[in-house]
């Protein structure tokens, strides 16, 4: 049978209070906050202006994410409202607080608004250089056969 695995965009280490803060992991959640609230219609939004896709874990992105996990909250997904973004596995629920993981809530709503872009992130001009970089390591080479193979 035919199938297509949806990308999956995760990070390495965890985001927000007291976490390790990678630079790219803090793009990558700051750029689909920002994706998901400010170039989208969605009624709510975090009061303020957007947040900045800087790389840096600020109060500001601190509180997007916890407003994005009270929404999905609210809404009847099951997410640990604690301000943090763990890396997680796409489908599964975290052995600890036995909840979704707020990566795959921010995959999920990224890629309902930005199907073709969400596939392809680090193709898309929007994403900073420095995180395009890294997430071009991940895009798979394509695989030729030797000339005259197929006859």
């Amino acid at each position: 049978m035919a199938s297509k695995e949806i990308p999956f965009y995760n990070v390495d280490g965890a985001v927000g209070p007291g976490c390790p803060n990678k630079r790219t992991d803090v793009m990558l959640v700051q750029f689909f906050l920002r994706r998901i609230y400010y170039n989208s219609v969605k009624q709510y939004k975090p009061d303020g202006p957007p947040v900045e896709v800087t790389g840096i874990c600020d109060d500001r992105t601190k509180a997007w994410i916890l407003f994005f996990q009270k929404e999905l909250t609210s809404t009847g997904n099951n997410v640990l409202v604690d301000g943090r973004v763990d890396p997680g596995k796409q489908g599964q629920l975290s052995a600890i607080s036995r909840t979704g993981y707020t990566i795959e809530g921010l995959n999920v709503q990224h890629a309902k608004r930005y199907r073709k872009d969400h596939d392809y992130l680090e193709r898309s001009p929007e994403i900073p250089a420095e995180l395009r970089s890294e997430l071009q390591q991940y895009e798979p080479k394509p695989v030729l056969a030797p000339p005259g193979s197929y006859r």
